[in-house]
């Protein structure tokens, strides 16, 4: 889910002491194969699932240090939006890798999909719903239109339906628009931590926020997506470009954003600089890339059980589905950067 506001918001380990010679060192860590090949960069192309943001700021980070060009790739890192469909896009060869979110994969998995979860952005889903200050409890809105959008339909809605007893009659359509929000002192709409919150402080409104991983909702946040064929064909560039991604994610949160914010802000120039340094300090606040010596974009199977068995219990997924098949560890090796 990356709902947002109407003006385009929405082995040794690699320590922070070694954060300022990275980029230096990054040639070192490379696959030989890839070492090999430097003299023709390979291209990858990573589609995002919104306009530029904070939430994509490792990956504008690791593009403005050099990182991926150290590497031995040409990546690229492309905006998404509201009418584009990352996952047809993918299957149809216009990119290489998409950010999507779990349910997106198992249930094309379900469909028959050659889709396969490579690493992850977020060690939590940061979705979650944003009420007026009277609610004190997710409980409390039943009966209370709530505003969600397709994807939400389709991924936590039902585990919220489920969990708090809501009605489909409760949900309405969100626009990507706070303004409902702002005059109806009894609507709740979906919102993700690091962009509504700030939308409506901007405008004076007080709020509550309520994380749906707080509440037990199992899941990722921004997962790195590719089809069988990719991984097959490709792991050499896909190793190499995730342990530049993670490296740019611990430079964004630990050292110096302004090339992540500089970059952001160019290739979206509705973001404000004030709105990219508060949502990398929620980032921060949330430890949503990693808890301290936690190695970034890494996946536990248990965390995929839990998703699995939630989905299931709330009728996304058969209980048969091969779910297994959503994701792969295989690169744990090359994310070996930590917080």
């Amino acid at each position: 889910m990356a709902a947002r506001d109407g003006y385009g918001m929405s082995g040794g380990r690699l320590s922070r002491r070694r954060l300022l010679t990275a980029a230096a060192t990054l040639p070192l860590l490379q696959a030989p194969s890839l070492r090999a090949r430097a003299s023709q960069p390979q291209r990858l192309r990573l589609l995002t699932n919104w306009f530029a943001q904070a939430e994509h700021g490792g990956f504008y980070q690791a593009d403005a240090l050099g990182l991926y060009r150290n590497a031995g790739l040409d990546a690229v890192v492309a905006m998404g939006g509201p009418q584009v469909n990352g996952v047809q896009l993918l299957l149809a060869g216009a990119c290489d890798i998409v950010l999507a979110q779990p349910e997106q994969v198992l249930k094309g998995i379900q469909n028959g999909l050659p889709l396969v979860a490579i690493a992850t952005t977020f060690q939590k889903g940061l979705g979650g719903l944003l009420t007026h200050p009277d609610i004190t409890a997710l409980e409390q809105l039943r009966g209370h239109p709530i505003l969600i959008s397709t994807e939400g339909r389709t991924s936590f809605w039902p585990w919220l339906r489920r969990t708090y007893g809501f009605a489909d009659a409760q949900a309405g359509t969100y626009t990507f628009n706070i303004q409902p929000f702002l005059f109806d002192p009894r609507l709740a709409m979906q919102a993700f931590a690091t962009s509504e919150p700030f939308a409506v402080q901007r405008r004076h409104v007080p709020y509550r926020f309520f994380l749906f991983a707080d509440a037990g909702y199992a899941g990722y946040g921004n997962m790195l997506v590719t089809t069988r064929a990719t991984l097959a064909a490709r792991r050499p560039e896909l190793a190499a470009f995730l342990h530049a991604s993670m490296t740019g994610w611990m430079s964004v949160l630990t050292g110096d954003p302004a090339p992540a914010r500089r970059a952001i802000m160019a290739a979206n120039p509705a973001m404000s600089a004030d709105q990219i340094d508060w949502s990398f300090a929620a980032l921060r606040r949330l430890q949503a890339v990693g808890a301290p010596g936690q190695a970034i974009g890494r996946f536990d199977p248990a965390r995929w059980a839990r998703i699995r068995a939630m989905d299931v219990s709330t009728g996304l997924i058969p209980v048969s589905l091969d779910w297994s098949q959503a994701f792969t560890t295989e690169f744990d090796g090359a994310m070996d950067v930590t917080l």
